[in-house]
């Protein structure tokens, strides 16, 4: 085999160093049913890879009932464009059903798994709230006992409620982050309506609140678990009444805006724009929820370019796994000329991807000053990157091993006598890498204390290597 030798000097190897990154998750709620769903879902040109319509609803006694909107040409049409579709269920603030629910929860956790295999589901996003703190361990069991049910390579996801005060007694209390994600792939974080209906009036979602909401469940759950929840939506209060915060879709908001020739206020501390409304007597207030609005002062909070971008930048910031949007079709049109750039402004990287590139990074260092065929080191550590991305990792394993293999043969048989001994440490490297291709439970359990334990992603499962 041909190689380099270089005698009375060194030879510099320089090695690219290249990421396994890649898009985050971006969900969207299906909540609207103006339109159908297909239709919602082209509006965002290509802005969600996730959508979770509403689907799968409770009955009085605790068992499911299935939204008569489901549609199998849609799962299909969203398959057909790589979009993962995984219908939520849902409450509905319902408290008494999802206790029914949770007091007997195999009954519903099997009309789930099969109407999930029934619709071709790629699994589930599960969203019950107004829980009494007391029933936290029950759902909590619920989660483990729906992993436990459906196949693994169906997402199993919950939306929890943002606690950025680590409050006990309310209802946002009764999500045990860190046991709950032990069963789920990912958790929605609803971090929004900070200030909600029949309260003070203010921000749904003011970029501390948001924040700190982030900051508490990352004390707890890995950041690739993590989904930021953003609101579409706004909330508006009436000057006089005892009552207020009525939620006002972010598409409504243009209009109202040139209708009133307005011309919003921008708050930078909570980055959250609000504006004034004066609807005079005879006059026909904006059109909302369904009637026009009657003569009076409104302030109106909301979300716009600049607050959203706000929010999508802690997604960057904190590196987690992505956001999810309550809900599409609520959005103005100039959402997702923006949305998806921001929200992979830096490319998402997992905890375990980063560990695998720092890796092969440290391996590479002991290449530099090798007597080797530099070029076609270069060319094999490069493609090592590119296939141990970890979503592929399992079509490609054999390569990959093959890869190693070629590393290793060319580093015995350039190298330099007196660099074969620090060549150990790559060598336990390749062996470690090797061992990939040993696919049965027996030799991977063997291999669990050196692996410690790690766990590589293959399509949207984690798949542990002792599993």
């Amino acid at each position: 085999m041909k190689k380099l030798v270089v005698l009375g000097t060194v030879t510099m190897v320089l090695f690219t160093s290249t990421s396994f990154a890649g898009e985050r998750l971006s969900l969207g709620y299906i909540y609207s049913a103006s339109k159908s769903h297909t239709e919602i879902v082209e509006a965002t040109n290509g802005g969600v890879n996730v959508v979770s319509p509403t689907t799968f609803d409770l009955k009085t006694n605790g068992t499911l009932e299935i939204n008569p909107i489901s549609d199998e040409e849609f799962v299909q049409n969203m398959h057909e464009q790589g979009i993962t579709v995984t219908p939520f269920l849902s409450n509905h603030w319902g408290r008494k059903r999802a206790e029914a629910a949770l007091n007997n929860p195999e009954k519903l956790i099997a009309q789930l798994v099969e109407a999930i295999e029934l619709y071709n589901y790629d699994g589930i996003n599960v969203d019950l709230e107004n829980l009494d703190t007391s029933y936290k361990d029950k759902l909590t069991n619920f989660m483990r006992l729906l992993r436990e049910a459906l196949p693994e390579d169906k997402v199993v996801s919950i939306a929890v409620a943002a606690n950025p005060d680590n409050l006990t007694t309310t209802w946002v209390a009764a999500y045990d982050y860190k046991a709950l994600a032990e069963y789920v792939d990912y958790m929605v974080v609803m971090a929004y309506d900070e200030h909600c209906y029949g309260g003070s009036a203010g921000p749904v979602a003011s970029i501390d609140f948001v924040e700190k909401s982030l900051k508490g469940i990352l004390e707890e759950v890995s950041r690739d678990k993590i989904v930021l929840g953003i609101p579409l939506y706004g909330r508006f209060w009436q000057e006089g009444k005892d009552v207020g915060g009525e939620a006002i879709i972010m598409g409504q908001m243009p209009r109202i805006l040139t209708k009133y020739k307005l011309v919003p206020k921008y708050d930078v501390n909570t980055e959250t724009p609000h504006v004034t409304v004066k609807v005079k007597e005879g006059q026909k207030g904006p059109y909302v929820n369904g009637r026009y609005l009657e003569a009076g002062t409104y302030t109106i909070y909301y979300e716009n370019e600049n607050s959203i971008k706000a929010k999508l930048a802690l997604a960057n910031k904190y590196d987690i796994l992505g956001t999810g949007l309550w809900a599409i079709d609520n959005e103005s049109a100039d959402l997702w000329s923006y949305y998806k750039e921001s929200l992979n402004a830096t490319p998402y990287e997992t905890e375990l991807e980063v560990k695998i590139r720092e890796k092969l990074d440290y391996a590479q260092k002991f290449f530099v000053g090798q007597t080797v065929e530099a070029a076609q080191i270069v060319d094999v550590v490069d493609y090592i990157k590119e296939n141990v991305s970890l979503q592929r990792i399992e079509n490609n394993k054999i390569q990959l091993v093959e890869a190693t293999e070629r590393i290793e043969e060319n580093l015995l048989e350039g190298m330099h006598p007196v660099k074969k001994i620090k060549h150990i440490k790559m060598k336990r490297f390749l062996v470690r890498m090797r061992n990939l291709k040993n696919n049965t439970k027996d030799m991977l359990l063997a291999q669990v204390e050196s692996f410690k334990q790690v766990e590589f992603i293959t399509g949207n499962r984690l798949v542990s290597m002792a599993a």
